[in-house]
């Protein structure tokens, strides 16, 4: 699994981005990149005014919500968290604390089985990156495991959901559980790597 940082952060800004504000920014580096080898203080004024027309496009465009297909929209979870906020103030505190206590279970589960997942696909014979013998094997675990844990901070593969769905009548009733035969065959829906 190989990533690489700069121009994935460079893509989510993009995507993140609101189209209008894109084409501007854009069009103001094409704008500058025709002028290769003018002064930089004749560039400025044509610059504040490419800042100020974006500046009045931001505040003349009404928010909209773009269309489904966007992979990240940022008003849109910026109204989930204010509506989710809003909700859990009005959730008395008992109710809060247990709920709390669940998700928290519930997300360090999902972060462990992550954390597996993704030990299992870390190269083996990459000693030059992660050093050789027990410091390796131990820097291995430790990147599995934060890889893990952010993974289910950030909301994981479901794991976590699926069992909440399944489980949250026995988990509020204060019973044992599913059996262990009932959870081995939920285990076996998650997909195998």
């Amino acid at each position: 699994m190989a990533i690489s940082p700069p121009s994935d952060i460079i893509l989510d800004v993009a995507r993140a981005a609101d189209p209008e504000r894109l084409k501007v920014a854009t069009a103001k580096l094409d704008q500058l990149a025709g002028t290769a080898g003018t002064a930089f203080a004749d560039l400025m004024p044509k610059a504040s005014e490419t800042g100020a027309a974006l500046t009045a496009l931001a505040d003349a465009t009404p928010v909209v919500d773009p269309a489904p297909s966007a992979p990240f929209d940022l008003h849109r979870a910026r109204l989930r968290l204010q509506n989710e906020t809003a909700l859990a103030s009005r959730v008395d505190d008992a109710a809060a604390a247990a709920g709390d206590r669940r998700s928290k279970a519930l997300e360090s589960f999902e972060a462990m089985v992550l954390s597996t997942f993704i030990g299992s696909m870390l190269p083996e014979g990459a000693e030059n990156v992660y050093g050789s013998g027990t410091a390796g094997d131990v820097w291995k675990s430790m990147l599995s495991d934060q890889l893990g844990k952010q993974m289910a901070k950030a909301g994981g593969i479901g794991i976590a959901d699926h069992l909440v769905a399944g489980h949250v009548a026995n988990l509020d009733a204060g019973t044992a559980g599913a059996p262990p035969l009932r959870l081995a065959a939920l285990l076996s829906t998650v997909p195998r790597i």
